[in-house]
């Protein structure tokens, strides 16, 4: 039997009616649930949901290290305050001995303000006084020589007059194999310390030849020492050399000379005594600018003093 459309669409309505009424009849759908609710809501939700592990974050790089500060500049030294001097006085080499306690950086000032100022004599005796009388370090003392040397070949002799010069004697003892070319050279040599003195130093010699000749046919010994003119006044030590060959007889002469001067300037005086001659240094350069024309004057001056007398 079959059951009318009508009434199947009716019984069909009635059952999901009372279905739904059935399931719904205590449920509000009109109040907003608590937060307690929705909480729990979501709290079931999210158990449910796979979980999704954040990208790791990358670790930072550590920071660079600062570069070290840079060093400060340098402080330059301020230059020290010089004074002059009367620039009308003649100059004399006893010049800027007073003030040589002041040290070699005052008189090096004092040196380059004098040849600044067009003073070239006076700017030549603070340099000397920078060598002969202080303690200057090796940039100093290369300054000084270098200056010595430039001013001493722009100027004229200090001394032009012979019969102002002070006397000294240039002695040598040799065999008479030598005595000849011995007496010539040292001539020579005179007039090469009269030359370094500029001028301030008169030089005479004497060969004393001795009564033989040396065994030795290729080293000839030679003695030298420099005195005042008189046989009783002072003296220097004697140095001996031997000459292997005439052409070195001059340059070995030199040599011995200035180690004679030099020895006696560091033991009889209160001047500094030049440094001891460098490998090839020319002799004839050292007697010329590291001898100062005022230790000339000194050196030759204490040789014509008389011999003390012993006690």
């Amino acid at each position: 039997m079959r059951v009318p459309i009508p009434i199947a669409i009716l019984l069909i309505l009635t059952v999901v009616g009372g279905v739904w009424w059935s399931s719904t009849r205590d449920m509000d759908f009109t109040t907003p649930p608590s937060a307690a609710r929705l909480e729990q809501v979501r709290a079931r939700v999210e158990s449910t949901l796979p979980r999704i592990e954040p990208d790791p974050v990358p670790l930072a790089a550590p920071p660079a290290a600062e570069p070290p500060p840079a060093p400060p500049p340098p402080v330059e030294k301020p230059k020290p305050i010089v004074d002059l001097g009367d620039l009308k006085l003649p100059p004399s080499l006893h010049d800027y001995t007073k003030i040589a306690p002041q040290g070699a950086e005052y008189l090096v000032e004092l040196a380059t303000q004098l040849e600044a100022k067009g003073e070239p004599k006076r700017a030549l005796l603070a340099w000397e006084r920078v060598i002969d009388l202080t303690k200057p370090d090796d940039s100093q003392a290369a300054a000084a020589i270098s200056a010595i040397r430039r001013l001493r070949s722009a100027l004229p002799i200090w001394n032009a007059k012979p019969s102002l010069a002070i006397p000294i004697v240039l002695h040598a003892s040799a065999g008479k194999k030598i005595a000849k070319t011995l007496t010539a050279t040292l001539e020579g040599v005179a007039r090469d310390l009269e030359q370094a003195s500029s001028g301030v130093v008169k030089v005479t010699t004497e060969v004393a030849a001795g009564k033989t000749n040396s065994t030795n046919q290729d080293a000839v010994p030679v003695a030298i020492w420099l005195s005042g003119p008189g046989k009783k006044c002072v003296s220097t030590g004697v140095l001996s050399f031997t000459v292997n060959s005439p052409d070195a007889l001059r340059q070995d002469l030199l040599k011995t000379i200035f180690r004679l001067t030099c020895s006696y300037l560091s033991r009889s005086t209160t001047f500094t005594p030049p440094a001891d001659l460098a490998d090839r240094e020319n002799p004839q350069d050292a007697l010329n600018f590291r001898v100062t024309r005022l230790c000339w004057s000194e050196f030759a001056t204490s040789l014509n003093l008389p011999l003390k007398k012993k006690p």
